[in-house]
């Protein structure tokens, strides 16, 4: 048997260098792959957002810095990331350049071509806004907006009930047979119009459509996938919160009262008795509806139908749409009564006979 022969002093130092040399070519091949990726991310992130989409017009304040710029454009849908913006800007000496104005951009445009727009000053400034309120029928929006000038009701309503003018994904899950198929799509918000649009009834529709688009994420279609309901019905129960929640912090609560009453072994019947709906057949939502009101024939009336009504009651917001996604079943609360103390709240009851005294079931 061969003896291990020990190592000389030169040995032991080749065999440190040749170590030391091989962990150097591996820093130096971990690094080249760490900038090869960075780079690879950041020039992602300058790309277009999408290879085909529309004109939008985008509002930079007065003022704002490149890190709120590059959120509002992110915001709005034309860049990928407001971070790689601000970067950018900053590593190019352009920090500050931009300016205010109101500007016609796209999300086939490129980060860099959109940064020439905005350092050249290349706005537009004929435009008009107009705010679109959370809980509006879908006619009292045509009439809110002819009221303002901008369109003709009669041809808005027309246009909304024509779904084949509209591609989007949730216009496929809309049942036939409706009055108005929109009714709820219509995302209120605040929106900026060129004052000269050819077609403008199409043009906010559009813009409508558009925002609901981005509102509605793919989480929540998986939401509502896991909760085994259709984005229409989400909808359609986010519209029903939305008339009879007064503050938003009740949404929650009052569409876990609703969600309580669809269940069999809390309320074997399952309607669920919202006044709202019964107002929407009666085309206003003023006052309380009567007896025999209540008594109405109607696949809207949910005091005699169970389950959720044929579609939407008014447009919700992001907060009721949240809500009926997320709702408040911590407690099994099956009725709910405003305290009439001016404060828009309700109190929360268990039983018909704390109802009927307006306790609390807290």
């Amino acid at each position: 048997m061969k003896q291990k022969t020990p190592r000389t002093g030169m040995q032991k130092l080749r065999l440190v260098l040749t170590w030391a040399l091989v962990f150097v070519l591996v820093l130096a091949l971990a690094g080249g792959t760490a900038a090869w990726l960075g780079l690879s991310y950041w020039e992602d992130m300058k790309a277009p957002v999408a290879a085909e989409g529309d004109d939008y017009i985008i509002t930079i304040p007065r003022g704002a810095s490149s890190s709120r710029i590059g959120e509002i454009l992110e915001e709005a849908g034309i860049i990928n990331s407001a971070l790689v913006f601000r970067f950018h800007l900053r590593f190019n000496d352009l920090d500050g350049k931009i300016q205010a104005g109101n500007y016609v951009l796209s999300p086939v445009m490129s980060m860099e071509e959109v940064i020439e727009k905005l350092l050249k000053g290349d706005a537009v400034f004929e435009t008009v806004r107009f705010t679109v309120p959370e809980g509006l029928f879908l006619t009292d929006i045509a009439t809110r907006l002819e009221d303002r000038g901008l369109v003709d009701a009669q041809r808005f309503i027309q246009l909304a009930n024509d779904l084949d003018l509209w591609d989007y994904w949730f216009i496929d899950e809309i049942p036939p047979g409706l009055d108005y198929p929109l009714e709820g799509y219509l995302f209120p918000n605040t929106y900026e119009v060129f004052a000269d649009v050819e077609d403008m009834e199409k043009e906010i529709i559009r813009l409508m459509l558009r925002q609901f688009d981005r509102v509605f994420t793919q989480e929540w279609r998986d939401r509502a996938e896991e909760m085994g309901m259709t984005v229409h019905e989400i909808v359609t129960m986010a519209s029903i919160v939305e008339k009879e929640a007064v503050v938003a912090h009740e949404q929650a609560k009052i569409a876990g009262v609703f969600y309580n009453r669809l269940d069999r072994d809390l309320w074997p019947r399952r309607v669920l008795e919202s006044c709202a709906t019964v107002n929407y057949v009666l085309g206003t939502f003023s006052r309380q509806p009567t007896l025999i009101e209540l008594e109405i024939d109607s696949p809207y009336n949910t005091y005699r139908n169970p389950g959720l009504p044929p579609g939407p009651i008014a447009a919700p917001g992001r907060g009721a749409l949240e809500a009926a996604l997320y709702p408040d079943r911590e407690k099994p609360y099956l009725y709910f009564r405003a305290k009439g103390d001016g404060s828009g709240e309700h109190n929360f009851n268990f039983t018909f006979s704390q109802h009927q005294r307006n306790e609390s079931g807290n």
